[in-house]
């Protein structure tokens, strides 16, 4: 979130250290401008110049941000989302593009939809953060425009496209009579997945970013007019893209879970029932079970992140706690690491999976088999 950079920012502007490794810090922490959820925060104007001085005062004494512990964890976070973000979510996209019908649903369709998004992080996002750390904005004003509210519209993707799996399972599943959600059109809801979040979530950010110098470097920056429109704004995504969602996807999967319990129920209770009803049930479960693990795993890395950046904006006094800096550094950690996770929970709870990616990565040899089958005849 934009609005955890300006801490960032403020502790590297007060440290004192020789000027050039000073200014150095300051593309560091200015580079960080975009590790967020959405909560974009602005340059300080001269509205709020006084506060601002008193905190950087402040964090002055401090000491924490600007240091080399300090630069060595943001290199390190982002070497782990670089690496295994691409290798894991290329593993998650290959497996499922693969020529195996059984893969081929509208709910894998949008988990590949999450493992782009993530992808999208790891190739764009956290490569474009190493630049400017050492060298500053190095793409221009027009790209500023267009990449700096990225990581906001990729967020909301992957929110929105795990409430729409929710439903699908929930239609599935819970209302099974209902019409099916077809491949082709689950490729147009992803479509409009991606413009309608660039619409919500990036465009009113493309409007207020840009590019200005900052002691000799290019640097893109928003700045929001005022504090109010900042605030009404991390409101609107705080609502529209977490609360709403986790809501619908909590409601909608515990409604599955009654519905797939007493199926695995019923079938262990029914002596006669066919071993295909019962292997149903059991499939239905494994997946379900991963689909949670996701759901879950997301929540849990973003929503330490949306709480922590709610008490810098609205919180007061704790801007000058040193804790609670400590605690916004360990939240961004976290909340960069969703962008690697999924790959773990989907191989490791899916033994469909492992199979289909030890597959793609070793196909059989196809002449062997048919010399062999061959052979046999």
């Amino acid at each position: 979130m934009n609005t955890a950079i300006s801490i960032e920012r403020i502790g590297l502007n007060c440290y004192t250290r020789r000027a050039q490794v000073k200014d150095s810090r300051r593309l560091i922490l200015g580079s960080l401008h975009r590790f967020h959820l959405g909560m974009n925060s602005s340059t300080p104007d001269s509205s709020n110049t006084n506060n601002t001085s008193t905190v950087q005062e402040n964090m002055g004494s401090l000491g924490f941000y600007g240091t080399d512990e300090y630069s060595a964890i943001i290199v390190a976070l982002l070497t782990v989302v670089i690496v295994f973000g691409v290798l894991g979510n290329l593993a998650v996209i290959g497996t499922l593009f693969q020529r195996q019908r059984n893969l081929k649903t509208s709910s894998n369709y949008l988990i590949i939809n999450i493992a782009v998004s993530d992808l999208l992080v790891a190739v764009i996002i956290a490569p474009l953060r190493f630049v400017e750390m050492y060298h500053g904005w190095p793409l221009g004003n027009f790209l500023c425009h267009f990449l700096a509210p990225l990581q906001d519209v990729i967020v909301c993707v992957s929110v929105v496209t795990h409430t729409f799996i929710a439903l699908e399972r929930y239609r599935g599943i819970v209302q099974p009579f209902k019409e099916k959600l077809t491949i082709q059109r689950t490729k147009q809801v992803i479509g409009i997945i991606w413009l309608t979040c660039y619409i919500a979530s990036g465009l009113p950010v493309a409007f207020v970013v840009k590019e200005s110098v900052e002691r000799g470097h290019q640097v893109c920056n928003i700045s929001w007019p005022s504090d109010l429109s900042r605030q009404l704004f991390i409101l609107y995504l705080v609502i529209i893209f977490v609360f709403i969602p986790l809501v619908i996807q909590t409601y909608a999967y515990s409604q599955i879970v009654k519905v797939v319990n007493l199926e695995i129920t019923a079938v262990r209770k029914d002596e006669f029932v066919e071993i295909r009803a019962v292997k149903l049930a059991q499939s239905r479960a494994r997946v379900l079970k991963t689909l949670i693990l996701l759901v879950c795993a997301f929540y849990i890395c973003s929503i330490p992140r949306v709480f922590t950046m709610l008490l810098w904006e609205f919180g007061g006094g704790l801007k000058e706690n040193l804790d609670f800096h400590y605690a916004i550094t360990i939240t961004l950690i976290v909340y960069y690491l969703k962008h690697v996770i999924n790959p773990f929970i989907i191989f490791g709870t899916s033994a469909e999976f492992r199979y289909n990616c030890g597959y793609m990565c070793c196909p059989p040899n196809e002449f062997v088999t048919f010399t062999t089958t061959k052979t046999s005849e």
